[in-house]
């Protein structure tokens, strides 16, 4: 099950580059380049830090989900433009939005508490926006049937992740350099931060899509 997933995620992600990235930097690209623009000078704003921290929030629990279930959708349903994913996911983005909350709170508490909690909670829950987009299950009811389909396959899905957050380190070590060391500025932080979410964003949620496919069909 490990090397298939991730040969199959490896060969989404080459097949689908193009299209990913269109749909990644449609919602992103404005919201990152706000972060990089504040960051290293928020503390001259009104409130400043308060107002990063909560940009930054914004971004991880509401536009992550919403992209990963715009590219979750996209594949599986063939949307017709990029906009379309995210315009068909919209009824969606409240269960998305909670859902990421819930585990992201949970992972970290429990990785805070031994690592290895918040591993195996990541990967219980990993079908979660496929299960919200494409099931129109409500955020309760995926996390519970996600929890249901991974049981018994909980460190192969460790495995997979592991595997995919390696590769795509690599993957994003030329960009970051690039942005950081050559660019530079403003600009190179937020081109570093694009390549950066555009990969890992992919993996996953192609990785999740193609576990879905296999445990639901």
């Amino acid at each position: 099950m490990i090397g298939e997933v991730v040969a199959e995620t490896w060969r989404l992600f080459r097949a689908r580059f193009w299209r990913t990235l269109v749909i990644v930097l449609l919602l992103l690209a404005p919201l990152e380049l706000t972060v990089a623009v504040l960051d290293p000078d928020f503390s001259s704003l009104p409130y400043g830090w308060w107002t990063w921290g909560a940009l930054s929030a914004v971004v991880t629990l509401v536009a992550f989900p919403w992209v990963i279930g715009a590219l979750v959708h996209d594949v599986e349903r063939d949307d017709r433009a990029p906009t379309d994913a995210y315009r068909r996911t919209a009824s969606r983005l409240p269960d998305l939005v909670i859902s990421a909350v819930v585990t992201t709170v949970g992972i970290i508490l429990g990785t805070l508490a031994l690592v290895v909690p918040g591993l195996l909670l990541m990967a219980r829950w990993a079908l979660v926006v496929p299960l919200i987009v494409l099931d129109g299950k409500p955020w309760r009811a995926a996390l519970s049937r996600s929890n249901v389909l991974i049981r018994g396959r909980t460190w192969s899905v460790v495995a997979i992740f592991v595997l995919l957050t390696v590769i795509g380190g690599v993957l994003v070590v030329v960009p970051v350099l690039v942005g950081y060391f050559v660019i530079q500025n403003v600009l190179g932080a937020w081109l570093a931060t694009l390549a950066i979410d555009t990969v890992f964003i992919a993996f996953y949620s192609y990785a999740p899509l193609v576990i879905y496919r296999r445990l639901t069909t």
